[in-house]
């Protein structure tokens, strides 16, 4: 063995110890991406790339967000590198949708915000989130409209209504972020709340409230006040 061969060898042993004992968060930036890297190149020195990719995107979630081909323009990453980069935004999302659905249910404005909190952690910009609820009021899964405001929300009845049918839903919650906001809906929130009701009642779906999460908590349509949680 070469002794570069052997110092890579030590670093990524040293990289794997540390994630050990203290975790990814003891990870610097450029460590994490590393350790990322790791899954696409079994042996090669991915220090390098690494540095490369946070000076071209400017951070890991960026890094994360990126498209595929503009991943590929990096020296060092090439196809399958840059399809299992894309891959970990969808299965970070893929395993909220598992583990909320099966641990909240929508009884109290605690849960609701338990559920959606999370899922709009995951998106640094405004967006709305149905969720699909079904026997004993709990959630059994949830799926992203759109990216922006509730008044941007177009409703496909034919995709609606599959999704309805694949989560077994007896009813949904309809939930959208105010990122560095507080909860409280504006106008136009108003507006577009009062056109998605008329919609989903001339569709025969149960609407069961309409909610904004916030710095401050949650606001609920239904109740037009805000919880603080």
């Amino acid at each position: 063995m070469s002794k570069e061969a052997h110092q890579h060898n030590g670093h990524r042993k040293r990289l794997r110890n540390l994630i050990d004992s203290a975790g990814l968060e003891a990870l610097s930036e450029v460590q994490v991406v590393e350790q990322i890297l790791t899954m696409s190149h079994a042996r090669r020195d991915t220090n390098n790339i690494a540095h490369k990719l946070l000076s071209e995107f400017g951070s890991l979630s960026k890094i994360l967000d990126a498209d595929p081909i503009d991943l590929m323009q990096v020296e060092g990453v090439g196809e399958v590198t840059a399809k299992t980069i894309s891959y970990l935004p969808q299965i970070f999302e893929l395993y909220l949708k598992d583990k909320n659905a099966k641990k909240y249910s929508c009884k109290t404005y605690s849960d609701i915000y338990n559920f959606f909190n999370p899922i709009f952690n995951m998106y640094a910009n405004e967006c709305v989130v149905l969720g699909f609820i079904g026997n004993n009021n709990v959630f059994t899964g949830y799926k992203k409209l759109v990216d922006g405001e509730l008044s941007e929300v177009k409703i496909n009845k034919v995709e609606l209504a599959k999704s309805i049918l694949r989560h077994k839903a007896k009813a949904i919650m309809i939930a959208h972020n105010h990122p560095l906001g507080k909860a409280s809906p504006s106008c136009k929130d108003y507006d577009a709340n009062e056109k998605l009701a008329i919609i989903l009642d001339t569709l025969g779906i149960v609407l069961l409230d309409n909610i904004i999460i916030g710095e401050d908590g949650l606001f609920s349509f239904k109740n037009n006040i805000v919880f603080p949680v």
